[in-house]
């Protein structure tokens, strides 16, 4: 991949003296499914048939901090009315920390490379939660991911208040 490296690992896989055999194997399956699922994603992102995907996923492209490395990560977004784009992603997992000193990256947004003004929320549970719910609302998948269950059509916000509190927003604003 032209010297892009894909995240492909949502879970840390160190096993904990807490965490049994079977819950490490079942995460190293996940992260299998990650593995082999993004890079394909990214293909489809990149293709003349992205249209498939581009309603509800976006490629970040960033540079890691400390390796210098290009990656590409796919992650679904919610977009307000004013255009602003916006991700969670579990703060368990650290790449995102890679964008706390950024101010702008590439996205590839509806089949286009372009230049995204990106912030990150990751201690402000109200605001985290607030986005949370409009992407939830707007993608039943992204509920099920954040474990976010539903009572008539709608997101219940006990599962959105304690899923935001261990989630990370990440805003993107095309200019």
């Amino acid at each position: 991949m032209d010297g892009v490296y894909i995240l492909y690992a949502p879970f840390l896989l160190e096993l904990h003296p807490i965490i049994n055999n079977s819950q490490f194997q079942a995460a190293t399956r996940i992260n299998m499914f990650w593995k082999i699922i993004n890079p394909v994603t990214i293909a489809i992102a990149k293709s003349p048939l992205h249209f498939l995907i581009s309603q509800n996923l976006v490629v970040l492209n960033f540079v890691g901090m400390k390796t210098g490395k290009n990656y590409a990560l796919p992650l679904s977004y919610f977009e307000d009315p004013k255009g602003r784009l916006s991700c969670v992603t579990d703060r368990r997992n650290i790449w995102w920390r890679n964008l706390l000193h950024a101010t702008n990256i590439k996205i590839l947004y509806k089949g286009r490379l372009t230049d995204a003004r990106v912030t990150i929320e990751h201690e402000d549970n109200k605001i985290i939660a607030d986005q949370l719910d409009a992407l939830c609302s707007h993608s039943r998948i992204d509920g099920f991911f954040a474990k976010v269950g539903y009572e008539n059509g709608k997101p219940i916000q006990n599962d959105i208040e304690k899923a935001a509190s261990t989630m990370t927003l990440i805003q993107l604003s095309i200019y």
